[in-house]
Formats: structure tokens, C-alpha cells, sequence
């Protein structure tokens, strides 16, 4: 695996040398070059990881197989839509079956939780439709939580689809990159300079390596916040990329004061002040969270930003506030007019910090 890496560095180096990634890396006509596509694009099928280790949720064995049902339910949602995949020990099958449908596609390898966006792989593409997976060596958010199986997650998806790997021994989560499919990526501070994933290195070099890996051009970092959620605040939290040039931004009503607030601010005027890989600024449409809640759990997470896009509809969180979950549903329908927005009740993923972004890894054509 590691010359598998440097032979995709040894070309970069080469190409650069010659000139043929001079300006936005789509202009070369070298169809060799990996890029990870948008989220937006065609799936072949979305990946998932059932959650199977009641330790990890310090929490009533009743409340854990909530928790299980509620992905089940996001995930028979989406496989109306396109192929599901989810990852469980065989020893899991029985009751996932029950709780996914019969329309989910249930694959034998071992998990210990559900957050499939972090602990899988992030697909790239070349131009002549080879797929390989970067693999981020998923720690547990910096060691927080049980990660034995998780941590191998990446490779085995790779495996099973018999697609190379590439590591360039970065650590981090594909919840922590937002990127357009268009030569630029928008990431956090806080989740990768940091000393719990990634020690020793400096920001240049890991966006040397992610530059590489993703093939981008352009990378905004924006702060984000620290040792105040579990995964330092990553940026599918806060902010998606809708299409090139328009963002989505996560607002909460009345707060101002908070650390949220603050990097928040910071990030909206980094970004107002930033171009894109191809030079375009960037309009943010802004939609509030949900403040009144009909779930009283304190670690509720109350963001619209945490949706996924599928092929022909975006699932999205409703939480059982009326006006919240209204406006949430126009500005979707909104932003993406040629999908179905599918709102779902999914609070038992929110109460335990992350959302239905964090739950689904899409794998392109």
C-alpha cells in the first residue's frame, strides 16, 4: 500500500514539474487524477454501519435498540431511493434485517457503531471511472470512543469492492470535509490540527496530503471549536456545499455570545472574504436550527445541516418544532429542486450528537 502511495505522489510531483497542473486541476487533460466527486453527484448506493456495541451508549439496553430501529428506519427511507449497504457482524444480521427491510443490502463485517461517514471510506474517482477509497485511519474522534472494529472499516469496504486504497497516514473523518467536486474543500481547524489525530504535523502538510488525496486545489479552513463535542467540532455540523459557489450554513437563533457563535462568525467572514478553486465567491443561504425541540435530551443536536443528499431526494431531520422544521423544509426544497426532501423523526441520532450526514457514506458511479 505505501508504493501504491507514492506512486500517486511520484505523478503528482511529475505532473507539477511539467506544468500540467498549472491553474484548476480539471483544466489538465490527464484523466489519471482522483478527485472525490460532490455528494450531489449519482450514487451507486449509500454505505452504513449498524451500531452494535451497547457499551459505548452508557445508556438503558431499551434506549440502545431505539437506536438501532431509528437507523433502520433511515435506512429502508433511503433505499427507496438508491441501494443501501449496511455493515454489521453476521451475528447482527438477524435483528437489522428486522428493523432495515428487506430492501437493505446487510454485509458481514464487523462495526461497533453507527457513524459511517467518519469510520468509512471517502470514495475518489479518476477520469476514466476507476474508484479507489482514501482511507483517514479512523481513532475514535482523537481517541473518545471504542474503535477496534470501526478502524478497519475503510479497508474492508475497499476490499470487498477490490479498489485500491489510499493512505497517506493523515488521520481524520469524512465528517470533518465538506468539498464541492470542483477543486475545493472546506474543513476545520480544530478536528485536524490537532494534536489527538494528528501530531506533529502542521496545517501545510495536512493540506499538502489532503490536496492530494481529495484532488483539490483550493482548501478553506475555517476554526471550528475544540474539546466541546466529540468530534472538535467538524464542519457537516455547521456547513455544506450545496453545488460550486453556494453554501449552506447552520445559524442559531439568539446566540451570539457562545464559542459556537464566535467561530461561526469567523468562519461566515472567512468565507465572505474567500474564493473557490475557480475563483467564484460564495452566497450562503442561512437556515436556523430548531429551538423548541420536542426531544428534552441536553446533547440534542438541533442543526439542519447534518442532512444527506441521495439520488432524487435529501433526507433531513425534522425535530418537532413546527416553524423550525417548516422553514427547514422550503429552504431544502429550495436549494435542491430536483429532489424530494424527505423529512424524517430521527431523534435518537441527534440526542447522541450527530445527525443523518453522519450515518451515510455514498459511494459514486
Amino acid at each position: 500500500m505505501a508504493k501504491m502511495l507514492m506512486d500517486r505522489r511520484g505523478f503528482f510531483a511529475s505532473a507539477l514539474a511539467s506544468g500540467a497542473m498549472a491553474g484548476a486541476m480539471a483544466q489538465t487533460d490527464d484523466s489519471r487524477i482522483f478527485v472525490a466527486p460532490h455528494e450531489g453527484e449519482l450514487h451507486r448506493r449509500t454505505w452504513m454501519c449498524w451500531p452494535s456495541t451497547h457499551a459505548i451508549y452508557e445508556s438503558s439496553l431499551a434506549y440502545f435498540e431505539d437506536v438501532q430501529e431509528t437507523l433502520g428506519r433511515l435506512a429502508s427511507a433511503i433505499a427507496a431511493f438508491e441501494p443501501v449497504s449496511m455493515l454489521a457482524d453476521k451475528s447482527h444480521h438477524a435483528r437489522a434485517r428486522r428493523l432495515c427491510g428487506p430492501d437493505v443490502e446487510l454485509v458481514d463485517i464487523a462495526t461497533d457503531d453507527m457513524w459511517s461517514r467518519d469510520s468509512g471510506p471517502v470514495f475518489v474517482r479518476n477520469g476514466q471511472g476507476e474508484k479507489a477509497v482514501v482511507d483517514f485511519n479512523f481513532n475514535g474522534w482523537g481517541g473518545k470512543q471504542t474503535h477496534d472494529q470501526d478502524h478497519a472499516v475503510a479497508k474492508a469496504v475497499a476490499d470487498r469492492l477490490g479498489l485500491t486504497v489510499f493512505n497517506s497516514g493523515l488521520v481524520g473523518e469524512g465528517g470533518g470535509i465538506e468539498y464541492d467536486g470542483d477543486g475545493t474543500l472546506i474543513l476545520t481547524e480544530s478536528c485536524w490540527v490537532n494534536d489527538n489525530r494528528n501530531p506533529g504535523l502542521t496545517r501545510d502538510e495536512i493540506e499538502r496530503d489532503l490536496k492530494e488525496l481529495l484532488g483539490v486545489q483550493t482548501v478553506i479552513w475555517l476554526p471550528g471549536v475544540r474539546d466541546r463535542d466529540i468530534t472538535d467540532g467538524h464542519i457537516d455540523g455547521s456547513l455544506r456545499v450545496v453545488r460550486p459557489g453556494l453554501l449552506m450554513m447552520a445559524r442559531n437563533p439568539g446566540d451570539t455570545s457562545s464559542v459556537w457563535a464566535q467561530a461561526r462568525a469567523e468562519a461566515k467572514a472567512i468565507l465572505n472574504a474567500t474564493r473557490d478553486a475557480h475563483g467564484r465567491t460564495f452566497d450562503i443561504v442561512e437556515i436556523d436550527s430548531a429551538t423548541k425541540p420536542r426531544s428534552d435530551d441536553p446533547e440534542l443536536f438541533t442543526s439542519y445541516a447534518n442532512y444527506y443528499v441521495g439520488n432524487g431526494a435529501v433526507f433531513t431531520p425534522e425535530f418537532g418544532d413546527d416553524t423550525a422544521d417548516r422553514k427547514a423544509f422550503e429552504a431544502l426544497g429550495q436549494l435542491y429542486p430536483d429532489r424530494q426532501v424527505i423529512s424524517l423523526n430521527v431523534d435518537r441520532i441527534y440526542e447522541t450528537g450527530g445527525g443523518i450526514h453522519c450515518v451515510t457514506q455514498q459511494e459514486p458511479v
